[in-house]
């Protein structure tokens, strides 16, 4: 039997040969295994990012009734989970909304929670019902803005979806004008640009201001005019929406946000 030094060579070489017979409270899990899950919703900067024009009547979020267009009993939010690996256990849902407009200062709504299964599965898609706040029916337009958080989540880059929608019918006329109140969020000056889309109805648009200069936290009404053409024909019965305007605003050449204009041709 060997001793002393011998020995005392021998463990050192074995403890450098084999580190993981060390004692840990700790185990390592191969990267190879470890899934994590994608908890989304339409995301209108994720859009933007990508070169998209994305548009605020979101189709996964329902803000109003219609026709004619107001406020809704019960907020619909749907999210889904994109990762076909993990499920998105206690996804927290945050809701906010903020007066009709576009960069207008936010409030909470409230906070829920969703289990999302994995994608492709069951469950992987669901859709929350929220009562709307008597604060936001008595403002009669607003935004609805939505945050999904997960401490897992592979992309954050799809987490924020909003909607901030008004409309007409053409029965009631085929020009109408709308206010509405653009705000720099920001604490400097600011230059805000305001475009209309999508392409087949931009010429029915008009946004006067289209360019405007604010100083940190400060407002301007902005007129959208939209004149649907005589020569539209009204669409067929059981149509909810005919068309979408879309008003996209841009600060510094960054997102800001935008609101949408439903019309329906309906005579």
């Amino acid at each position: 039997m060997q001793s002393g030094p011998a020995v005392a060579a021998s463990r050192s070489l074995c403890q450098r040969l084999v580190p993981s017979l060390r004692p840990s409270c700790c185990i390592r899990v191969p990267s190879q295994i470890i899934h994590d899950p994608d908890p989304a919703i339409y995301d209108q900067q994720l859009v933007f990012a990508g070169g998209g024009a994305p548009t605020f009547n979101s189709p996964d979020i329902e803000t109003v009734d219609i026709w004619p267009v107001q406020p809704i009993d019960n907020l619909a939010i749907t999210c889904r989970n994109l990762s076909a690996d993990s499920s998105a256990n206690q996804t927290r849902v945050d809701l906010g909304w903020s007066a009709w407009g576009i960069g207008m200062v936010r409030q909470a709504i409230g906070s829920t929670f969703v289990d999302l299964a994995r994608a492709g599965f069951p469950g992987s898609e669901e859709t929350i019902s929220w009562p709307l706040p008597p604060v936001v029916k008595a403002a009669g337009r607003y935004g609805i803005f939505v945050n999904l958080f997960h401490p897992y989540d592979t992309n954050p880059a799809n987490n924020q979806g909003e909607q901030t929608v008004d409309g007409f019918q053409t029965s009631a006329g085929r020009s109408k004008t709308f206010v509405v109140p653009v705000r720099n969020p920001n604490s400097s000056v600011e230059t805000i640009s305001l475009s209309a889309g999508p392409a087949p109805v931009a010429p029915w648009v008009n946004v006067v201001p289209s360019v405007l200069t604010l100083g940190g936290g400060t407002q301007q009404n902005v007129m959208v005019s939209v004149n649907v053409p005589a020569a539209i024909p009204p669409s067929p019965p059981g149509t909810l929406i005919s068309a979408t305007v879309d008003v996209l605003a841009t600060i510094g050449g960054a997102y800001l946000g935008g609101i949408s204009i439903i019309i329906l041709f309906d005579a």
